[in-house]
């Protein structure tokens, strides 16, 4: 599975501050979106990340398990993750965004 090569390689780059990941129309589905929230909860210094995951096989479990592994990176001023067009609920978007919101960290979840 591509997203999780991704979330291998991330290993090594413990010094990304920003990273934009755009998986539109794939098959990625839970599993992968688990492998990548892996990946990126060992990314202390990353500052921005974006994730897109519009028309995807990703639920409410995937989008939940990135909103967890982004909670602990304390160093993030701008998340961005979009699951439009999947089966994500609004429920689980509103959960992931009130997870995420702290001062001085702009967060949009759509």
């Amino acid at each position: 599975d591509g997203a999780v090569a991704i979330s291998n390689a991330l290993q090594i780059l413990q010094q990304l501050q920003q990273i934009t990941l755009n998986f539109e129309r794939t098959k990625v589905t839970d599993a992968g979106a688990v492998a990548i929230g892996t990946g990126l909860q060992n990314l202390k210094q990353l500052q921005k990340v974006d994730l897109g995951f519009f028309n995807t096989k990703v639920t409410d479990d995937g989008a939940v398990v990135i909103g967890n592994s982004l909670q602990h990176l304390k160093q993030l001023q701008t998340i961005v993750l979009s699951f439009n067009y999947t089966p994500v609920t609004g429920n689980a978007k509103k959960t992931i965004r009130e997870a995420l919101q702290r001062p001085n960290v702009r967060v949009t979840v759509d």
